[in-house]
């Protein structure tokens, strides 16, 4: 049996990691969305290696839809929006 589920947060299409720790990420439906990260990765020690220009640029898309790093750091999709800029 296969659940087909909806989830409240938006589907991640495309990312793109920018300059001062800022990512642009476009939804499913079209929608972009530019996440602040600076503050959660200045504030965390756990985003340690995301400080590094370099590293912070290998950001992908994991299966569950969530922004990831080679390390193992994440951001949840249901998160992004907490980050976005208005």
């Amino acid at each position: 049996m296969s659940l087909k589920s909806n989830p409240p947060w938006p589907s991640v299409q495309t990312v793109e990691a920018m300059s001062n720790f800022q990512i642009k990420v476009t939804t499913a439906g079209k929608e972009i969305l530019i996440l602040n990260l600076k503050n959660l990765i200045m504030s965390r020690d756990v985003y340690w290696r995301l400080r590094n220009e370099k590293y912070f640029r290998q950001v992908s898309i994991d299966e569950a839809g969530a922004l990831c790093w080679p390390g193992g750091e994440d951001l949840a999709p249901e998160a992004m929006e907490k980050y976005a800029k208005n």
